[in-house]
């Protein structure tokens, strides 16, 4: 919880990576409160009081998935709805006349991305989810110490700068230092 606020608040992309893997322990957990409170007594060193809190946290996310029905696979809506507000936020840069270097990166991570749904078994991401879908599957790949090609590292790099400088963006737009002009042309 206490990563996940922060986070939040600097970078919106490690954000939604952060809760992606929560949601995945939640599910490895089983849902389990009693798991999930060994968890969290195991996993964290916190006062008491923030304990308790991230105990309640997890185990409200825990609530959600289940309402949400994304207790196998998928993610609630409050993330989902961040990741299509980053993707309607590159629409509105691509349009952005004063956004030229966003769209040259763009535009040179769009064969990967072109690439990743090509090879994702039917799933029609937008550029922003398959970039992201890219980087946790990566992760996760190298977490169980598989080997990852140099192919798909490379992607990996550039899905990364290209979704830092989203990052960047959209806390600009968020703490108000950055205003978009936008051709609707």
């Amino acid at each position: 919880m206490i990563v996940a606020k922060k986070k939040r608040k600097e970078n919106i992309v490690e954000y939604i990576l952060y809760m992606w893997q929560v949601e995945d322990i939640i599910r490895m957990l089983g849902f389990d409160t009693d798991r999930i409170h060994d968890y969290v007594q195991k996993g964290y060193q916190l006062s008491p009081e923030l304990m308790e809190e991230t105990e309640e946290w997890y185990n409200d996310l825990a609530v959600q998935m289940q309402l949400q029905d994304v207790t196998e696979s998928g993610h609630i809506m409050a993330l989902n709805t961040i990741v299509q507000e980053l993707q309607d936020l590159t629409d509105r840069l691509l349009r952005s006349p004063s956004q030229s270097l966003f769209s040259s990166l763009y535009y040179a991570v769009l064969p990967n991305i072109v690439g990743l749904r090509e090879r994702s078994g039917g799933h029609d991401y937008d550029e922003v989810e398959a970039c992201l879908v890219g980087i946790y599957g990566y992760l996760v790949l190298r977490s169980r110490g598989e080997e990852v090609s140099d192919e798909t590292t490379e992607s990996i790099k550039q899905f990364s700068t290209f979704l830092a400088m989203l990052a960047d963006r959209y806390r600009s737009i968020e703490e108000g230092t950055l205003s978009l002009e936008v051709d609707d042309n």
